[in-house]
């Protein structure tokens, strides 16, 4: 018997056409996120685009210290280090939305169905004779 006799094929195509509604969404979340991140002791922010670039940084002006400059410097890595953490965080979510939706085809292929999407319509292959030779 053929591995994949018992795929409902209906319910993958709907299955794959809400994931390609699902991928769009996601790439249009993708291109808007924006994370902020803060130093530890909250003078620095920084805000980063979905590309990882630097958008936005605010110091607060108590830390610039002409005597000590490192502390700035150790300020500003903390709050670009948080903000990319937050954005990789985001993406992660988004993307676990495409995922989730390419693991409920890879579950079809394996006979793997929820309820509500089981089709009555199951296409069955023939088996294959062998040929007989004259």
């Amino acid at each position: 018997m053929p591995e994949y006799e018992h795929v409902d094929f209906s319910a993958l195509a709907h299955r794959a056409r809400r994931m390609r509604g699902t991928v769009a969404e996601a790439q249009l979340d993708l291109r808007n996120i924006e994370a902020t991140g803060h130093s530890s002791d909250g003078m620095v922010s920084a805000t980063v685009s979905a590309d990882s670039r630097v958008v936005d940084l605010r110091i607060d002006p108590s830390v610039i210290d002409p005597d000590n400059p490192e502390r700035l410097v150790r300020l500003v890595i903390e709050a670009v280090d948080g903000a990319h953490g937050t954005a990789t965080e985001q993406r992660a979510e988004v993307m676990s939305g495409i995922t989730g939706g390419l693991q409920d085809i890879l579950a079809g292929l394996n006979g793997e169905q929820d309820e509500q999407e089981k089709s009555p319509v199951v296409p069955r292959f023939p088996e294959r004779r062998p040929r007989r030779r004259p």
